[in-house]
């Protein structure tokens, strides 16, 4: 058959690019690794740490919370007043 070399050397191609991908474990540490903070296990983590740790995310978590509803009003907002100048005008 023809062209069996060109299907072979895309398969070999395929496989050596699937060996150099990244598990996604170990993407999954790169991107929640800091440099800032220090790794605490919770396995042996005191009740206070554990506590400390939940409240920290917890506030964090509230932020991210409030910049996203705070987006969201303004596109709406930039929205409402473009369709209200259009409606006028046009």
């Amino acid at each position: 058959m023809a062209g069996e070399g060109c299907i072979m050397s895309a398969n070999t191609s395929l496989k050596n690019n699937r060996r150099s991908k990244a598990s996604r474990l170990e993407k999954f540490v790169n991107t929640t690794s800091n440099n800032t903070s220090e790794f605490v296990d919770p396995n042996t983590a005191t009740p206070e740490e554990l506590a400390a740790i939940r409240q920290r995310l917890q506030e964090e978590n509230k932020a991210i919370q409030k910049k996203k509803i705070t987006l969201t009003f303004s596109i709406l907002a930039v929205i409402l007043i473009t369709l209200a100048v259009l409606n006028r005008y046009l």
